[in-house]
């Protein structure tokens, strides 16, 4: 069995670690790689795929939505979404499936009964399955460019505003969800208005703590960080690529251990 994950940048991701580990503790022979690949690479790499190359792939940014076209069927998440993280084969087709979504709501529960407002940062393909799976449609999504928040504001009837706009005191939960703060320096916008235990989610997992994150706890707020989401979503695409239902507790402990070096 090969699988990957597909992305740019790539180097960053420890996917390969937590697939690795799960095929082993399945007993299940394979490899799980990191391909960084260019847009015009990605219609061979799916070939690559059809022709017996590999058993599926995980996608992250910046292609989530660029691969669709290159698919045969999308589950109904990643229709709704209009971005896939997860493709494998059935019958010998590529199926799309977006397992970020429900993997950000499930970590995020015991932290919030979803009844306030939700604040979603970014719009492009992790936030579509992450709005979609909201189990409430009291929702928020900012962007840097306002014409896509606007777009997924219409398509999930929800509201849309300009980062400039945003006041942070209106939301009881806030989730990150763009690359801003890979860099360990950058934060996609001020808390400095922030309430106190409002819940702070940055999907992102490398770095731990991002700036978004530390001022977060600065000012109050509940953090979680991309560990959860990371892991559940990576044991749903698991499940699909192989059958077998991964221990997400192993997997979580795995990842934070390397993560605190």
């Amino acid at each position: 069995m090969r699988l990957a994950v597909i992305g740019h940048p790539i180097a960053h991701s420890l996917s390969p670690v937590l697939h690795e580990q799960w095929l082993r503790a399945s007993g299940l022979f394979g490899r799980y790689e990191a391909i960084d690949v260019t847009a015009a690479e990605l219609a061979p790499l799916f070939q690559a795929m059809r022709d017996g190359e590999f058993d599926g792939f995980n996608v992250t940014i910046p292609y989530k939505e660029a691969v669709i076209p290159l698919l045969d069927d999308l589950e109904e998440a990643a229709k709704a979404a209009g971005a896939v993280n997860t493709v494998y084969k059935r019958d010998g087709r590529l199926i799309g499936a977006n397992t970020d979504g429900i993997g950000l709501v499930t970590a995020l529960d015991p932290y919030t009964d979803w009844t306030g407002h939700v604040l979603v940062i970014g719009a492009g393909g992790a936030a579509r399955g992450i709005i979609h799976a909201l189990p409430t449609r009291n929702v928020t999504v900012t962007n840097r460019t306002m014409s896509r928040a606007e777009r997924l504001a219409d398509e999930f009837g929800i509201e849309s505003s300009t980062l400039s706009d945003v006041d942070v005191s209106r939301y009881d939960v806030i989730i990150q969800t763009t690359s801003v703060g890979m860099d360990g320096v950058s934060s996609p916008l001020s808390l400095n208005r922030l309430r106190q235990n409002t819940v702070v989610c940055d999907i992102i997992y490398r770095p731990l703590v991002t700036p978004f994150l530390s001022e977060a706890a600065e000012r109050g707020g509940k953090t979680v960080n991309g560990i959860a989401m990371f892991v559940g979503q990576g044991a749903l695409a698991f499940e699909r690529f192989t059958g077998v239902k991964p221990d997400q507790l192993v997997g979580m402990k795995l990842i934070e251990s390397l993560l605190e070096e």
